[in-house]
């Protein structure tokens, strides 16, 4: 039987941003909140493989310490193994509907009913093991830029993992162009999936790919929530992929991290228009210049 590895760690609450920073650092594929008091909460972040405990213990220890916190906010760490139909039954425990922006909300299927969304647009999104439910900063932070900036026509997720924002770009506008692509097959898998629940499948196509295959496409906005240390390395691919006085949202990227990317971003053409902070996170819109 597969088994997924964890982490489960119980915090003070004022450490939760120096925290989950470390655990994304690490590689997390996705964080919940299994416990939430008024003074701690316990957070259980999942792995592809099993995580180095003592490492990840002192890379927190020291993060609360450049962060002026006490190294008592850290109560507790313990690695987890956890049967495969398990996982998806402990995970659902925790996932809400969230409101996000203006016009969205993002539900779990087996939620949907009992969903009162008013006039919001409804992105329904089951995440099996690919990254994106519009819990996390990130994810949200793309969402709430993309209903800002995102006008219909054409568009590109790059890394779509659960689809979620490339299924969110043609429920606010059908009958755009919206291709996302993955190199996780199972992301994919993933992806397709939720286009079906969310009768979009025809509207979307998924695929496992990479970014420079793209090269001579013209896409109006493109997406791209990863991490600062793939986003940099790919500044030059983007103007590749878009149009004169397209829309570049970026997103995955700490605080401190964000001059970096913008000024590889910026070496290629690119200039802020937006900067939204979320936590330890902020999320960029770029338009390029040319």
């Amino acid at each position: 039987m597969k088994v997924w590895h964890a982490i489960e760690i119980t915090i003070s609450r004022i450490a939760e941003s120096a925290v989950t920073a470390q655990l994304w650092n690490a590689n997390t594929t996705g964080l919940e909140i299994s416990e939430d008091t008024a003074e701690s909460i316990t957070l259980r972040a999942y792995f592809d493989s099993s995580p180095d405990v003592e490492k990840l213990q002192a890379n927190i220890l020291r993060a609360l310490r450049l962060s002026d916190l006490p190294e008592t906010s850290l109560r507790s760490i313990q690695a987890l193994t956890i049967a495969d139909q398990d996982w998806l039954a402990e995970w659902k425990k925790g996932y809400e509907p969230v409101l996000i922006g203006q016009k969205l909300l993002v539900t779990p299927s087996w939620k949907r009913e009992q969903t009162n969304a008013g006039e919001r647009v409804v992105v329904q999104i089951d995440p099996g093991m690919a990254f994106g439910t519009g819990t996390h900063e990130t994810t949200r932070g793309c969402l709430e830029l993309l209903e800002k900036y995102w006008h219909g026509g054409s568009l590109l997720d790059v890394g779509t993992g659960t689809g979620i924002l490339a299924i969110a770009a043609v429920k606010l506008y059908p009958g755009s162009h919206v291709v996302g692509f993955d190199i996780d097959p199972e992301a994919i898998d993933v992806a397709n999936e939720n286009a079906e629940i969310n009768t979009a499948l025809d509207e979307l196509h998924f695929e496992v790919n990479k970014l420079s295959s793209f090269h001579g496409q013209s896409f109006d906005l493109v997406l791209a929530n990863l991490t600062a240390d793939v986003i940099v390395p790919l500044a030059a691919d983007f103007p590749q992929v878009m149009k004169a006085g397209g829309v570049l949202i970026v997103s995955g990227i700490l605080r401190e991290q964000g001059d970096e990317v913008c000024a590889a971003l910026g070496a290629q053409g690119f200039q802020v228009i937006e900067s939204k902070p979320d936590g330890e996170w902020v999320s960029f819109a770029l338009q390029i210049q040319r």
